[in-house]
Formats: C-alpha cells, sequence, structure tokens
C-alpha cells in the first residue's frame, strides 16, 4: 500500500510538472539555417520555388527514394503545391502561400501523418557580391501542452535535416 502511495504521488508530481512547465515554455518553435551558395539570387530562388526540383536536394526524399510525392497547382506560382507519403517520412506538403520576388518564398506546411500540425516553412535569398545567402526557416505555433514540449526539440529534430539540404541545394546550384 505504501508502494502506491509513492507511485501515485511521484505520477502526480510529474503530471504536475509537465501541465505547469507548459506555462513557461515558449509558443512558437523557430528553426533556421543558412548556406552561402555561389550563384545568384534570381538562379537560387527559381530553383527552390521549382517543385519538380526539390527531391533533388531534399533531405526527406534521400532518407526515403521510396515516398510516393506529387507536385501540382500552378508551379512557380502561389498555390503550388508538393506532398508526400511514405512510412519514414509520414505524410504532408508544403504550399506556396506569398512570394516576393528573388527575395522571399513562404510556404504552408501542413503534416497529416505521424502527427497533425501546420507551420510556416520559408525561404530567403540575400544576394552578397557573386554569392546569394540562402536561409530556411520553420516557424510553428506551439498550441497545447505537448506542442510547447515538443517545440524544445525541433531544432535538434529538424535543424540537421535543414542544413543538409541546404548544402545539396548549394552543390547542385553550383554545379550548373
Amino acid at each position: 500500500m505504501k508502494f502506491l502511495k509513492i507511485a501515485l504521488s511521484i505520477i502526480v508530481v510529474i503530471a504536475l510538472i509537465v501541465v505547469l512547465g507548459s506555462f513557461f515554455l515558449p509558443k512558437n518553435s523557430r528553426v533556421e539555417r543558412s548556406v552561402m551558395v555561389a550563384t545568384t539570387d534570381t538562379a537560387a530562388y527559381a530553383y527552390v520555388l521549382d517543385f519538380s526540383k526539390f527531391n533533388e536536394w531534399s533531405p526527406w526524399y534521400e532518407m526515403e527514394p521510396t515516398a510516393q510525392t506529387e507536385v501540382s497547382g500552378p508551379q512557380g506560382e502561389v498555390g503550388a503545391t508538393y506532398s508526400w507519403v511514405g512510412k519514414e517520412v509520414g505524410t504532408g506538403s508544403f504550399e506556396v502561400v506569398k512570394l516576393d520576388p528573388y527575395q522571399s518564398i513562404d510556404q504552408k506546411l501542413t503534416f497529416l501523418t505521424p502527427f497533425e500540425a501546420t507551420a510556416q516553412n520559408n525561404f530567403t535569398f540575400n544576394q552578397q557580391a557573386d554569392s546569394v545567402k540562402v536561409t530556411w526557416i520553420y516557424d510553428g505555433e506551439n498550441k497545447g501542452i505537448m506542442d510547447k514540449w515538443m517545440g524544445l526539440m525541433m531544432d535538434g529534430m529538424i535543424g540537421k535535416d535543414y542544413q543538409k539540404g541546404l548544402n545539396k541545394l548549394k552543390a547542385n546550384l553550383e554545379k550548373k
């Protein structure tokens, strides 16, 4: 009986820490990675905007090349989409929601599996002499208790993937 009381007390304390601690956690998650590419902002912008080329530099396509991917909508314009379904990479999509030619591409990122979530997935292009700084940004809102705790791990979960993708993007663009 004493063991049950101790075990129950520990569970209650852990639950209180999780719930109350979430009130002090950030309401947003942000992951940002950049790379300098020896090309123009025009070339980098066009390459990133072309969803038919995404599999060439996507860190997730490399992880699961058998995933089903689909490009649809008006390519190179607001409304263009790239969606995927896979065992390893789950199910989701990117949709272009705003364009500032040669400066930025704003996308809505939607995950359906293994969990449901939406976030902003953005790219910025900053010409610096004969190179362009390409920045890939994830911005997500942490709505619930679990979202807030997951938000603490987002950089560790996707930061290395973003950098890997940018490094591959750099290599592909500098080959051209």
